[in-house]
């Protein structure tokens, strides 16, 4: 982790753990200034609103600020999202608005900032 970023309090301790045992991602501009850090969890995504339900996804980096994830739909900018650990049955779920969706051939590359309180 970047010696001058610190992990934001009310961020999930799972996520807390992802960001200190993260490997930099070399080479990638960061324009937030934050370290992204390597990572490989699975998650459940909970969409804000009835209609569409839950999704798993894989997240590919973390920061103090947001977290970069692979889907398998689509998600638009400015949707707000519940992220858990695994499949949702451990770990407090992170509350993120997803800043942009970029389609890849990996699926949806789904970029969110943390929504912290």
């Amino acid at each position: 982790m970047n010696s001058k970023s610190t992990i934001p309090a009310g961020l999930p301790e799972w996520l807390a753990e992802a960001i200190e045992e993260g490997e930099p991602l070399d080479g990638i501009a960061n324009k937030r200034g934050d370290n992204r850090l390597l990572s490989a969890l699975y998650c459940k995504v909970e969409q804000n609103d009835e209609t569409s339900g839950t999704l798993s996804a894989q997240v590919s980096n973390v920061s103090v600020s947001g977290l970069g994830m692979i889907t398998r739909k689509p998600i638009p900018p400015g949707q707000r999202l519940y992220i858990s650990p695994g499949d949702g049955s451990v770990g407090k779920p992170v509350e993120v608005l997803v800043a942009h969706c970029t389609q890849t051939i990996q699926g949806y590359k789904v970029c969110c900032t943390f929504l912290l309180s």
